[in-house]
């Protein structure tokens, strides 16, 4: 199975949850959250049967096993994907998040100072945006040992991945 493929699943469904807590609201500051989060549906839409598709070509541990790599680097759940074949999904995810995030915190603070309906749901959609940071960082770290830090230095940025001096 393609490592990034759970990561990517899980960050779907809490896309899919925040845009459908959200509908109902019209909040400016959620009609710009929805707006990041439509593009980052799209965006897995696109990516996860591309995931799905690579984790069918990856052998199995037990396939792997009986078969000999001719690149005995590579490990049996080792993507066979180029960097180049997902990369523009990946931006999009990255992009949106990172626009997303502060527009959320300062959503959450404009609802505590004037409750409204909304104001219920921000403990749920705080923890899915949590959440979807947590899958963010996975990712990221799937990413860099399966391309290297080089390789992805212009597609994560680095407040995704641990910095070591």
């Amino acid at each position: 199975m393609n490592p990034l493929l759970p990561y990517c699943e899980a960050l779907s469904e809490d896309v899919n949850q925040v845009l459908e807590q959200t509908a109902p609201m019209k909040h400016p500051l959620i009609e710009l959250i929805r707006y990041s989060l439509e593009e980052q549906q799209e965006a897995l839409k696109k990516l996860i049967p591309v995931l799905t598709a690579d984790s069918e070509q990856i052998p199995s541990a037990d396939n792997a096993s009986h078969q000999k790599s001719s690149n005995s680097d590579q490990h049996p759940d080792q993507s066979a994907l180029s960097l180049d074949q997902i990369r523009p999904y990946l931006s999009i995810l990255y992009q949106n998040n990172e626009v997303a995030e502060p527009t959320m915190r300062a959503w959450v603070r404009a609802v505590h100072w004037i409750p409204s309906f909304e104001t219920e749901h921000t403990e749920q959609i705080r923890s899915r945006y949590k959440h979807m940071r947590e899958q963010l960082d996975e990712i990221a770290v799937n990413l860099r040992e399966i391309y290297g830090q080089a390789a992805i230095k212009y597609v994560v940025p680095t407040f995704y991945l641990e910095v070591s001096l």
